[in-house]
């Protein structure tokens, strides 16, 4: 694998903050499935041990790298729950659709604290739609598989990156949303 070097680091100058950073831009670079620490020191400008002394092993990166992706999802303030929702997820497809991988990670391990925030954030705003119980749960769920599902095919298609992607992708939410106002 063609790998990118950053700067060789002095002496105590990596930290988590460091690994994070390089940890995504690798993530992004060549997908999740070739993140490995070997990969993450080279890109860091490190050796693996010296990676290892701040991550203790594969699971832990992977909940790392969960953590940059979904941490860099920006979470809207302003608007109707309609409208921040319909941003918020937007935001989460392009996070997401920027590292090859992700959404099948995110599925396999969910409970990261980045994860829990944003589970805390989409339940909130959707509240604000007043649904019963039976369909705020079944309509939190579409949400969700729309997102991840969309994600995955944009991963898989011949030519990723399309903006025609993104308009189907906001074009499915705003049916979801209409169902739902309409529930």
């Amino acid at each position: 694998m063609a790998g990118r070097s950053a700067r060789a680091l002095g002496y105590g100058m990596l930290d988590r903050d460091h690994l994070t950073k390089h940890l995504l831009q690798l993530a992004q670079r060549v997908g999740v499935e070739k993140v490995t620490m070997r990969a993450l020191a080279l890109e860091a400008g490190t050796s693996a041990s010296s990676v290892y002394y701040h991550v203790a092993g594969k699971d832990e990166l992977l909940d790392l790298l969960i953590e940059a992706v979904v941490n860099s999802i920006e979470v809207p303030t302003r608007g109707d729950w309609e409208a921040r929702l319909v941003t918020l997820y937007l935001n989460a497809w392009r996070a997401l659709v920027s590292v090859r991988g992700v959404a099948a990670l995110l599925q396999q391990r969910p409970h990261t604290a980045a994860a829990a925030n944003m589970d805390r954030s989409t339940r909130s705003i959707l509240s604000e739609a007043a649904l019963p119980k039976r369909e705020f749960a079944a309509a939190y769920a579409l949400l969700y598989v729309h997102l991840l599902g969309s994600v995955e095919l944009e991963h898989h298609r011949a030519e990723p990156g399309t903006r025609r992607a993104e308009t189907v992708f906001r074009d499915g939410l705003r049916i979801i949303l209409n169902g739902v106002r309409h529930a």
